[in-house]
């Protein structure tokens, strides 16, 4: 026995094998393509740090020319 709580709707569910639930870890299929739109939107996007100035010498390229 699968026994969950949907990360979308926090509805309780459970199901007697995951094959007898293909939306698992969501209650329904409308949960899963809820899930599929915030990712293809960018609302679990991943806060990023800012992006190194122009001439930092964190990675930089070395010309071979200034060896």
């Amino acid at each position: 026995m699968i026994r969950g709580r949907c990360p979308i709707c926090s509805r309780a569910f459970e199901a007697e094998s995951l094959d007898a639930h293909p939306s698992f870890p969501f209650c329904s299929p409308r949960c899963r393509l809820v899930d599929l739109g915030r990712w293809i939107d960018g609302s679990y996007a991943i806060p990023a740090g800012e992006a190194p100035v122009e001439g930092d010498s964190i990675g930089q390229e070395v010309d071979e020319d200034e060896t």
